[in-house]
């Protein structure tokens, strides 16, 4: 298995803001993430575990859209992070890269690449910088109560109109780099509630790192009834989403408000009526933090929708470029 590819000369990305430090001026180390997906699709052909990428699902979806889908990035967006994070989820050696997954149960194999791939964007963001205090970000965040869900950690700037949301738990096994792709298909499917990434958070004595983004604040009507789940169903359709139902607790069950869009093979669920909300003084709606994944071979989406009898789309192809 060879080792992670000679980095780009593309100039390092602006500082970004929120409290994050400056990373290094130009030549910042950044992989050719070309390099990186023909050596995704080597490994899958060999039923060897690498994540697929989403660069033909976004421009896909942008086609079908006609949203930009761009976060409003403040210096290392979302597509390097990701690539820097598979950089060494690739780097490992063959004999220590899991197989892909052919059971839910077996996603928990796929921790080992995120280790590595968590380990080496550590690495980048100490040399070339993006790091925001972990004690200043935690300070604000235990001064509103200690706001959050399953994966963030949420604190309200009201200065700067937005939220930020430190992820502290990948759900469903995911690794980093399926958040960021997470993130990115978000942007385009709502990119009024499109998110930042501001930096990373580095634990001074795990050294765990964490990703801190931010997200646009939105003025939601609290006085008008909750958006009823056919207000949401009209919604996900006019994206091309249509409803489905999935396994919970071994049982069909709507609970998950799942949807899914059958031409790039996008599951979106949590779509209740938290994270779709009213508009204050609008008739229109927004979606602040649904959980949107790509279903390919041995994915956890992909598994998931196995369990109601939906097949993932193939793998793209493997001439497959970045966005």
């Amino acid at each position: 298995m060879p080792r992670p590819p000679p980095s780009s000369d593309e100039p390092a990305p602006d500082s970004p803001g929120g409290g994050a430090s400056s990373p290094a001026g130009s030549g910042a180390d950044l992989p050719r993430i070309g390099a990186l997906t023909a050596e995704a699709f080597q490994l899958r052909n060999q039923n060897r575990y690498a994540a697929h990428r989403i660069a033909n699902t976004l421009r896909t979806l942008r086609a079908l859209t006609g949203a930009p889908g761009e976060e409003g990035n403040r210096g290392l967006d979302f597509q390097a992070a990701e690539g820097i994070h598979r950089a060494g989820a690739q780097g490992l050696p063959i004999s220590q890269v899991p197989q892909l997954p052919h059971t839910l149960a077996g996603v928990s194999r796929l921790r080992v690449v995120d280790r590595a791939g968590r380990s080496h964007l550590r690495r980048w963001v100490e040399t070339h910088g993006a790091i925001v205090d972990e004690r200043s970000l935690s300070e604000k965040w235990e001064g509103q109560g200690r706001l959050g869900g399953a994966k963030h950690h949420v604190y309200h700037d009201e200065e700067r109109g937005r939220w930020f949301k430190r992820l502290y738990h990948g759900v469903n096994d995911s690794t980093i780099g399926d958040y960021f792709d997470r993130i990115q298909l978000h942007a385009v499917l709502f990119p009024e509630t499109a998110y930042r990434l501001e930096g990373f958070t580095i634990n001074a004595k795990s050294k765990e790192l964490a990703p801190v983004v931010s997200q646009p604040h939105v003025a939601v009507d609290t006085e008008r009834p909750p958006v009823s789940k056919q207000e949401t169903d009209d919604l996900m359709a006019g994206l091309g989403l249509a409803p489905i139902c999935q396994r919970y607790d071994g049982a069909e069950d709507d609970r998950y408000l799942a949807y899914l869009h059958p031409q790039t093979g996008i599951p979106a669920h949590d779509l209740h009526d938290e994270n779709v909300v009213r508009l204050r003084g609008t008739e229109e709606l927004a979606v602040i933090d649904p959980y949107i994944s790509l279903a390919r071979r041995s994915t956890w989406a992909a598994l998931k929708l196995a369990e109601v009898g939906l097949p993932p789309p193939p793998d793209d192809e493997a001439t497959e470029e970045a966005p």
